[in-house]
């Protein structure tokens, strides 16, 4: 068993979302290694960031997905599908890039979460394709929604039966 520090609880808003913090802070927790979340303002520094990580020898053994992504599944659409898997794959590239070797994601997310249902639960197909493409074990993570969870990952079970998920 490992205990991972995911990189969410160390870099946020109040800080500026400052990934260079864990150069100082990541040698003082105690932990076996980190998941390193993306946020949607880092996507044109993808190549910088990845290059720092690796130059800090972190145990990045999970990477967990940019959290808004899923929007542009729920709002649906071949452009909105088409910018989801096209965001999919830089975030699963990264994920790569970092030795990560599960990808854990919000499949519905945001304000609009799952008012659409049904264009995540078929999209979820695709992107697990495209994860597997890296090497990657997607990990479909709940997330508060109009519904309830707990509904979702039945239904999802139901469809896809050998889907993983993370609580």
């Amino acid at each position: 068993m490992q205990i991972l520090c995911s990189t969410g609880a160390i870099i946020g808003r109040p800080n500026g979302r400052n990934y260079r913090l864990l150069e100082t802070v990541a040698p003082q927790l105690d932990c076996d290694g980190f998941e390193f979340i993306l946020y949607n303002n880092w996507y044109d520094q993808v190549k910088e960031i990845t290059d720092y990580l690796n130059s800090l020898r972190l145990n990045i053994p999970v990477m967990h997905c940019e959290k808004t992504l899923a929007e542009h599944i729920t709002r649906g659409g071949e452009e909105e599908l088409s910018e989801a898997y096209r965001l999919f794959r830089i975030n699963c590239e990264m994920a790569g890039n970092l030795n990560a070797k599960k990808m854990v994601m919000h499949l519905w997310n945001g304000v609009i979460s799952d008012s659409k249902f049904e264009n995540n639960l078929a999209a979820y197909e695709k992107l697990n394709e495209i994860s597997e493409d890296f090497g990657l074990d997607l990990l479909i993570e709940n997330v508060v929604c109009h519904k309830d969870p707990m509904t979702h990952w039945l239904e999802l079970h139901d469809w896809y039966p050998d889907i993983h998920f993370i609580f």
